[in-house]
C-alpha cells in the first residue's frame, strides 16, 4: 500500500463544498463566446514547436480538464510526454486519444513502447548495479569485521598475558617487600643483642683483667720489681687490661654478627621457597608436556616456550583433541608443547 493512502485530507472547504467547478468554467466560457480549448491547444502547439515542452504539457492538461474527451489534445500531450521520456504517461494519453476516436500516427505507439521497455531495462540495470555494489560493500564489511574479530582475539590474549605478568610482578614485589621487612626486623632485633653482647664483653674484660693481674708473668714480675723501686706497684699492671677488654669485645661482636647473618639468610631462603614458581615442563619425544596452572593462557605459553605470544595456534593445533578449537584452559590439563618451527 502506498504511503499516500495514509494521508488525511482534512483541509477546510473554501466554498459550500459543491463539485463540478471545471464543467461550470467550461460552460461559462462557451456562454461568453470564448473558445478556451482551441486557444489552449494552439498555444500548446506553438510552445511544443519552439521546444518549450513543459509549459506546452501544462496547457494541454488544462485543456483536458475543461474537455476530457478532446482526442487531439490527448494525442498531442502523448507525443510531448514521449519526447520528454515520460513513456508511461504518454501511453496513457495515446490510449485516451484512441478511445475518443483519434487516429494515431503509424509506429508512434511502437516507438513509445520501445522507449518504455528501454527505460525499464535501464532502470533494472541501474538497480542491479546498485545491488551488486551494495553486496560488494557488505562483503567488504563482513571481511573487515572478521579481521577485527581476529585482531580482537589476539589483543585479548595479549591482555591476558600482560595481566599474568602483572600478577607475577606483584607477587615478586610482595616477596621482596617481605624479605626487606624481615631484614629490617632482624637488624633491629640483633642490633639490641649486639648492645647486650657489648655490655657482657665489658664485664668479661673486667674479669679477664683481674685474672691477668692475679696471674704472675715475667712482665708483671718485672713490673713488680720496678714498682718496689719506684714505690708505685699498682700502676705497673694497668697496660695489660685494655688489650684483654678489646679482645673480648671483638669476639662478642663477631658472635652477634654471625647470628644475625645466619638468621637473615634463613629468612631469605624461606621467603624464596614460598614465592610462586611456574612448574617446569617435562620433555617427551614429541615435544614437551605442560600441566596447566592458574592464570595460564595459550598466548602466555607461546611467549614462554617460543618467545612469541602470536604462535599460540601451534599449541592449540597440537592439542585439538583436548581444546576442540577453543582457547579456554582448565586446571591440571596436560598440554603438548610442540617444538618451535
Amino acid at each position: 500500500m502506498s504511503s499516500q493512502h495514509n494521508l488525511a485530507f482534512d483541509e477546510v472547504p473554501r466554498g459550500d463544498g459543491r463539485t463540478g467547478a471545471t464543467e461550470q468554467i467550461a460552460r461559462a466560457l462557451r456562454e461568453s463566446g470564448i473558445d478556451a480549448p482551441s486557444g489552449l491547444f494552439d498555444e500548446a502547439l506553438n510552445l511544443a514547436q519552439e521546444g518549450h515542452l513543459s509549459p506546452a504539457a501544462e496547457r494541454l492538461r488544462m485543456l483536458l480538464c475543461l474537455d476530457p474527451t478532446d482526442a487531439d489534445a490527448a494525442l498531442l500531450l502523448g507525443k510531448i510526454l514521449a519526447s520528454r521520456g515520460q513513456y508511461q504517461e504518454a501511453l496513457a494519453n495515446l490510449d485516451l486519444a484512441a478511445t475518443h476516436g483519434a487516429v494515431l500516427p503509424a509506429g508512434l505507439r511502437d516507438r513509445v513502447e520501445a522507449g518504455l521497455r528501454k527505460q525499464i531495462s535501464e532502470a533494472e540495470d541501474h538497480r542491479n548495479r546498485v545491488a551488486a555494489h551494495e553486496r560488494g560493500e557488505v562483503h567488504t564489511l563482513r571481511a573487515e569485521a572478521k579481521k577485527l574479530r581476529s585482531e580482537n582475539a589476539v589483543l585479548e590474549l595479549e591482555v591476558d598475558e600482560l595481566q599474568r605478568r602483572v600478577r607475577l610482578w606483584s607477587g615478586a614485589t610482595a616477596v621482596i617487600a617481605g624479605v626487606a621487612a624481615a631484614l629490617v626486623l632482624a637488624t633491629l632485633v640483633f642490633g639490641g643483642e649486639d648492645e647486650a653482647g657489648a655490655a657482657g664483653g665489658d664485664q668479661a674484660s673486667a674479669t679477664a683483667s683481674e685474672e691477668i693481674v692475679l696471674s704472675p708473668t715475667p712482665e708483671t714480675v718485672a713490673a713488680g720489681a720496678a714498682s718496689t723501686t719506684s714505690g708505685a706497684g699498682a700502676v705497673a699492671t694497668v697496660p695489660a687490661a685494655p688489650k684483654a677488654v678489646e679482645a673480648v669485645a671483638v669476639q662478642a661482636t663477631d658472635r652477634a654478627t654471625d647470628r644475625a647473618t645466619d638468621k637473615a639468610a634463613s629468612t631469605s631462603t624461606t621467603a624464596a621457597k614460598t614465592a610462586s614458581v611456574v612448574p617446569a615442563a617435562t620433555s617427551t619425544g614429541a615435544g614437551k608436556t605442560h600441566v596447566v596452572q592458574k592464570g595460564d593462557t595459550l598466548g602466555g605459553l607461546a611467549s614462554r616456550y617460543y618467545g612469541d605470544s602470536s604462535k599460540w595456534p601451534l599449541i592449540q593445533a597440537a592439542n585439538k583433541d583436548k581444546l576442540k578449537g577453543s582457547v579456554d584452559l582448565k586446571l591440571d590439563m596436560k598440554l603438548v608443547i610442540p617444538p618451535a618451527p
